[in-house]
């Protein structure tokens, strides 16, 4: 009886604390696409059109902000209606700056787009790229071949007013983040652009989709809409079930956390580090992306979180399998029910999304907010222990859960 008890306690006290979460995440998702239904109709109007005609895309960002816009701009390339997508950092990039490569670029594919995603609109690296691409612009006879898009949260910085000039500009009004009182160190590299970065996310991958349907801009509030209602149905079912709080519960334990995954799963992987990785340093732990070049071996007892749509990547799978033989703990998020990565993971979840060739595949932005949750999750889990963090990581939660 006494056992009974012990589990009817526990199931009792799980349901309210996942009540809880699933509110105050609830209030965070919809913080995040009500940002979007303030999005000025004309911005959206020629920044899709700018987009959609370009021969070709430059994306330039920096941190989460360049992980959103890689994953949308990959969903743009891979698709049936497909752009050629081109990085500075690319092997191929026909130059050492823009200004050296657009004269070539631009004979090859016509028109051309510097795509830059930036919250500040002042990240150091597309501001630079914007900087002389103007110069460039400017000193060339044919203007209007070149375009400099960008998708901001600041319509007075400087890359605003460059694109104001030589292209395009949409502001995104994240209204969470205004209510936030950071110090100005943490808030250039800090929790503070999660909102953000969430929600351009949400948009590329919508221009992605309207692109391959060749659909106009007015059909991307749609679009996004769409999404929102997949997004929501995906945290609801993570949270009530015990993933989160597995997942929490071995973070809590003095150990370190790696996150992997491939292409656009690896941006995924890089936003969703970055985010818990403030809170475990405040822990004394790190939290690590796999395959970069500082990245340590694991150790036994280690968390690896896999991120895979197909499941099927061997590098992935192997990550895994080394992983589990060397007496890590495997979770993984996959967009197929069977696959080799979710049979290989101690701890699942699968997200249904849209997997069919020549298309926009949504699973890594429905990725990305499957694991927002889990940031709330842990603060949560970590005060009600008692374990005091610092200030900024508070305020951070609390700024954005009212």
């Amino acid at each position: 009886f006494k056992s009974i008890l012990e589990r009817l306690i526990k199931k009792i006290y799980f349901n309210i604390f996942s009540y809880n979460i699933l509110k105050k995440v609830t209030e965070y998702v919809e913080i995040i696409f009500n940002d979007l239904k303030n999005i000025d109709v004309e911005q959206l109007e020629k920044i899709y059109h700018s987009v959609k005609n370009s021969g070709i895309i430059i994306p330039s960002g920096e941190g989460r902000a360049k992980g959103a816009l890689s994953i949308g701009v990959s969903e743009m390339a891979k698709s049936r209606n497909g752009k050629i997508v081109i990085d500075r950092s690319d092997i191929g990039f026909p130059g050492r700056t823009i200004s050296e490569a657009a004269p070539i670029l631009k004979k090859r594919y016509g028109h051309i787009s510097l795509f830059i995603n930036s919250s500040s609109g002042q990240s150091l690296v597309p501001l630079l790229d914007a900087q002389n691409f103007a110069d460039y612009i400017t000193s060339t006879e044919n203007k209007t071949e070149y375009s400099i898009d960008i998708i901001t949260s600041k319509a007075d910085s400087p890359l605003a007013r460059l694109s104001s000039k030589y292209g395009n500009m949409l502001v995104i009004k994240t209204k969470g983040l205004k209510k936030t009182n950071f110090n100005s160190a943490f808030k250039t590299t800090g929790i503070i652009e999660d909102t953000f970065s969430l929600s351009s996310g949400v948009l590329i991958n919508a221009f992605a989709i309207a692109i391959n349907r060749e659909k106009p801009a007015s059909e991307i509030p749609k679009i996004i809409q769409e999404l929102k209602k997949d997004v929501k149905t995906i945290v609801t079912n993570e949270i009530k079930s015990n993933f989160f709080q597995q997942i929490s519960n071995i973070l809590i334990q003095k150990r370190s956390c790696f996150f992997a995954g491939l292409g656009s799963s690896q941006e995924v992987a890089r936003i969703s580090a970055v985010r818990l990785g403030h809170i475990k340093l405040a822990l004394g732990d790190n939290v690590y992306v796999a395959g970069e070049t500082t990245t340590p071996s694991p150790r036994p007892g280690d968390l690896l979180i896999a991120i895979s749509g197909s499941g099927e990547t061997e590098i992935i799978s192997s990550w895994c399998r080394n992983f589990k033989k060397m007496g890590g703990i495997v979770a993984s998020i996959t967009g197929k029910k069977d696959n080799t990565v979710k049979s290989l993971s101690d701890y699942s979840i699968v997200i249904d999304s849209q997997m069919s060739n020549m298309e926009p595949n949504d699973f890594y932005i429905k990725a990305a907010f499957a694991l927002s949750p889990l940031p709330i999750f842990f603060v949560d889990k970590l005060e009600e222990m008692g374990i005091t963090l610092p200030e900024y990581i508070t305020k951070w939660r609390k700024s954005i859960i009212k």
